[in-house]
C-alpha cells in the first residue's frame, strides 16, 4: 500500500482551481478588513464631555517663524504664544480661548507667521453622526482620533491643516 498525501488543489480541473482561488481571495479580502480602522462608533457626545488643550496646529509646508533653524510642520512647536483651551460642558455649552494667527506669504513657500491676540469663544454645540460641531467660525467640527479631538481643516498655507486638541 502506497502512502498517499491529499492535495485540494492538484485533483482539480484547472477552472475548479481558478475559482478556489478567487474565493480564497475573496475570503482573505473579507477577513482583513477591521471595523476599527478609523476608530470606534461614537454613539453620543459623552465622549467629547471635559477639558482639551492645544497641541497640534498642522500646516502643509514646514516653517521656522521662532528662527530656531529648525522647521515643523506643527505651529505650536514653533510658537510658544500658541496655545488654546477648550471645555466642552455636558448641557450643549462650550468654552474656549484660542490664539490667534497672523499669516502672510512673504515669497515662494516662506510664510510670516506671528501670533496676534487671543480669542475668547464660545457657544452651543451639536452632535451629528460622530462628530461635534461647535457651531463657531473659529473652530467648527470636531472628530476624535486616536482619544485626541481633531478638527479638519485640509487648507494649504496661509491655511491650517488641522488642529489637535488632548484631554486636560
Amino acid at each position: 500500500m502506497g502512502f498517499c498525501t491529499f492535495n485540494p488543489i492538484y485533483g482539480l480541473t484547472m477552472k475548479k482551481r481558478a475559482q478556489r482561488i478567487v474565493l480564497a481571495a475573496f475570503y482573505l479580502t473579507l477577513t482583513a478588513c477591521s471595523s476599527d480602522d478609523e476608530g470606534a462608533v461614537i454613539a453620543d457626545a459623552s465622549a467629547f464631555i471635559g477639558t482639551w488643550n492645544l497641541t497640534e496646529v498642522n500646516i502643509n509646508i514646514a516653517q521656522d517663524p521662532d528662527q530656531d533653524g529648525t522647521a515643523s510642520t506643527n505651529l505650536v512647536d514653533e510658537l510658544d504664544c500658541l496655545t488654546g483651551v477648550l471645555s466642552i460642558n455636558e448641557n450643549g455649552t462650550w468654552t474656549g480661548t484660542v490664539t490667534t494667527l497672523t499669516i502672510s506669504p512673504v515669497t515662494g513657500d516662506f510664510y510670516a507667521i506671528q501670533c496676534s491676540g487671543s480669542s475668547a469663544l464660545g457657544g452651543n454645540w451639536t452632535f451629528v453622526g460622530d462628530e461635534l460641531d461647535l457651531q463657531s467660525l473659529a473652530i467648527g467640527t470636531l472628530s476624535l482620533q486616536s482619544g485626541d479631538l481633531v478638527e479638519e481643516l485640509g487648507e494649504d498655507l496661509p491655511g491650517i491643516q488641522r488642529k489637535v486638541f488632548v484631554r486636560q
